[in-house]
């Protein structure tokens, strides 16, 4: 079971809070009702072992992989408590609203609970019920069904879980079964760390795929649950492609922290997320994206990003993100290690692997300087506190995202990352590689699933050790300062350069196939969503300047009904005449009419070489001997 070394200083906000009847150790007895999980209902009943006196239990409120105060407190309904034969009063806390108090009775030893999770449709909570639940499968989360006592290590509270599933259902997790009976299936106990941190994938369509490479003592299962069986058949030859990520990771990191691995699929909608877990992930794909080739390079990424997380966020663990509970406050200011490379290493080990081309790594990496391109936010936010505010920017507006910021580490960060790999090559005449920092770093000895917290400081000391050098002045220079231009750093030490050209690279079009949006940024200097919304509009850009503004609906293009192609034609016609371009949009019952000066077509980034340099792209693309 996962072991947290907790911080020192206790949370403010759990010391405030009067706890005088803490549960005893026996596990709490979880039992959730998910037979109406396709309904987004989801009844929960637990029973605790309590003392006599004034008692606070919590609903689980900073969630891990989240970095932020997520949890979904709003959607529970009917919430009862019952001792001794009789409903007990509660109140919830004036200023936590997590918090539920009540007064166990003299010669009450058990307390029961009982409450209904609801789900809805939510943008940004992409693993709550609401949006993970179909009429065939569902993805249960158990920070989500669960109540717990304050101000007690997550570590030190033992649950005993049971899961009642629909008729007919399977389900994947990487908990370990005690039995099962018809539809419910019950779990051996475990902490409640190692709970949280192991979601329940659950299904009429589950496929499994072992994946373990020859020699691997330990298992790796790929579990999909899609909404059809079509969506669950891989080919043998993908398959092969997951075998060879998980050797590829084994040549990297030179050790495995997990007794066993569990990539957990949902294929639904037009889903595309992931959350990490320490022996396991949660990945939200589309209804066919796991067999859809247009959307290879996508899921293939994916599912090496959170993959990596496994070592690079749960094994090392920022001190920051490695609360002792769920009710303490996560301080992200190490995001851009924790995401920036993994993100970077997520890109590195899919094209090591196959699951990309290494022309699709090159494309990808263009794509992602691109997006660094428009961020006119650059000037005046530095990257680090991109991290620093997580929180917020997670939950931030996608419109004027160019002025704003988004969660910057990640993109931003790998670029960063592949800056420290050019400078280590560098630094020790191509002996050595990033790939020397992640083994000494988050490798040997394997180990079970325990978290090591690490600092700035430990970043910067293990980098030091690979090549020598101020690295504590290399990447705050890179994390503080205020930059207008895009980080071309990287890439240019890699030997590399962005170009734009008219043809959009496949990874282009699968990006735009995948978000459902037609991204011409480069060129008008928009970003519309599949409805014609503009979601982003650059203010240097043409049709910034033209006056178009974030939330305009696009409605007509040259006087015709707007669509992604005419708009399209538009621009392609554009460059041969000298009017300008006509654009109609209705905005708050208004419409109005704007014409753009623009005449250069559509422009897409790609990479080219930088001639009498060395490439370095291409052995850190290759794959590694086990």
């Amino acid at each position: 079971m996962p072991s947290i070394r907790t911080l020192a200083a206790p949370s403010l906000l759990l010391a405030a809070i009067a706890v005088g009847a803490p549960c005893r150790a026996e596990p709490i007895e979880l039992a959730v009702d998910a037979s109406r999980i396709a309904q987004r209902l989801v009844s929960v009943r637990e029973q605790l072992t309590v003392q006599p006196g004034p008692l606070t239990l919590v609903y689980p409120k900073w969630i891990p992989g989240n970095h932020g105060p997520t949890g979904p407190v709003t959607d529970l309904s009917g919430t009862v408590f019952t001792g001794g034969g009789r409903t007990l009063p509660w109140q919830r806390d004036g200023v936590d609203m997590y918090a539920y108090h009540l007064n166990v009775p003299e010669g009450v030893t058990q307390l029961t609970v009982e409450f209904t999770k609801l789900g809805e449709p939510t943008p940004g909570d992409d693993f709550g019920i609401g949006n993970t639940s179909t009429p065939t499968q569902a993805d249960l989360n158990f920070d989500q069904v669960v109540l717990y006592p304050a101000a007690t290590a997550a570590d030190a509270v033992q649950v005993r879980a049971s899961v009642r599933m629909p008729p007919a259902w399977d389900y994947a997790t990487a908990l370990a079964p005690a039995g099962r009976g018809g539809a419910t299936v019950r779990f051996e106990p475990v902490s409640l760390t190692t709970l949280v941190d192991s979601p329940m994938m659950m299904g009429a369509h589950l496929r499994r795929y072992d994946v373990t490479p020859a020699g691997e003592p330990r298992r790796h299962t790929l579990d999909i649950v899609g909404e059809t069986e079509a969506g669950t058949d891989l080919p043998a030859a993908r398959v092969a492609q997951f075998t060879s990520l998980v050797a590829q990771s084994g040549a990297l990191f030179g050790a495995r922290h997990y007794a066993h691995f569990d990539f957990l699929v949902e294929a639904h909608g037009d889903a595309d997320n992931g959350l990490e877990h320490h022996e396991s992930n949660d990945d939200q794909v589309p209804r066919l994206g796991m067999t859809d080739p247009d959307f290879a390079a996508e899921s293939g990424y994916l599912l090496a990003h959170e993959f990596v997380h496994s070592w690079n966020g749960k094994y090392r663990r920022p001190a920051g993100l490695a609360t002792a509970n769920y009710q303490e406050p996560m301080i992200g200011d190490l995001l851009w290690v924790y995401e920036g490379l993994t993100s970077y290493y997520g890109e590195v080990l899919a094209v090591r692997a196959g699951l990309v081309t290494p022309e699709q790594f090159r494309d990808r990496l263009a794509l992602v300087y691109a997006q660094m391109d428009h961020r006119s936010g650059r000037a005046w936010r530095p990257l680090q506190d991109t991290a620093t505010a997580a929180q917020l920017l997670y939950t931030a507006s996608d419109r004027w995202v160019s002025e704003r910021r988004a969660t910057d580490y990640y993109d931003e960060g790998r670029l960063l990352w592949l800056e420290v790999d050019a400078a280590i090559r560098a630094r020790t005449g191509g002996r050595r590689s990033l790939d020397d920092f992640a083994r000494a770093f988050y490798g040997p000895p394997d180990t079970g699933p325990i978290v090591r917290p690490y600092g700035f400081d430990d970043v910067v000391r293990a980098l030091a050790a690979v090549a020598p050098g101020d690295w504590a002045a290399f990447l705050r220079t890179r994390l503080d300062a205020l930059r207008p231009t895009p980080p071309a750093q990287g890439l240019q030490a890699a030997g590399w350069r962005v170009v734009y050209t008219a043809e959009p690279s496949s990874a282009a079009r699968a990006a735009e196939a995948t978000a459902h949006t037609l991204d011409l940024r480069d060129s008008l200097g928009l970003l519309l969503d599949k409805s014609g919304t503009l979601v982003d509009v650059l203010p240097d850009s043409p049709a910034g300047k033209a006056g178009l503004v974030p939330s305009m609906k696009l409605v007509a293009v040259d006087r015709r009904v707007y669509s992604a192609d005419e708009l399209r034609e538009l621009l392609a016609a554009a460059v041969h005449t000298t009017a300008p371009l006509s654009l109609m949009t209705l905005d708050n019952e208004v419409y109005q009419s704007f014409d753009v000066d623009y005449h250069g077509g559509e422009r897409y980034p790609h990479l080219e070489r930088i001639a009498g340099t060395p490439d370095l792209l291409t052995p850190i693309a290759a794959a590694r001997a086990r």
